[in-house]
Formats: structure tokens, sequence, C-alpha cells
């Protein structure tokens, strides 16, 4: 499994509301978290998911950028 890592404009809980279940239902619960000091969004994946993580932040009016993977 691959961590991918992703700055974003994510800046706590209350951004999460409507990201969470998306995210749940196409990771898991325990494959991706967020490090809100730092705006870091980290995937525990083992496929390729760039393109959706920034498809559904962008969507969400969040700004995401891949830094790693």
């Amino acid at each position: 499994m691959n961590m991918v890592i992703f700055k974003t404009s994510v800046e706590g809980n209350k951004d999460l509301i409507n990201i969470a279940p998306l995210f749940n239902l196409l990771f898991g619960e325990k494959n991706w978290l967020f490090a809100f000091e730092e705006r870091i969004l980290r995937i525990f994946t083992s496929v390729p998911c760039a393109d959706v993580v920034n498809h559904v932040l962008k969507e969400k009016g969040f700004q995401c950028e891949q830094m790693a993977y």
C-alpha cells in the first residue's frame, strides 16, 4: 500500500462534513487522514487516486495539490 500526500485548503473538522462520507466509501475509514495544522491529507491506497481526490475536493470548494506518491 502506498501513501499519497496532498496539500489542501481544508482547515478543520467542520470542512469534513461533506467530504468524510465519500472518502470513507472510496478509501475506507482508516485509510485517510487530515493533519489540519499543515493542511495535509494522507491517503493509504494501492491504486492511483490523485484525480479522484482532486475532483472531490475541488467540487466541494477546496484547493488540492498532490505533493508525493
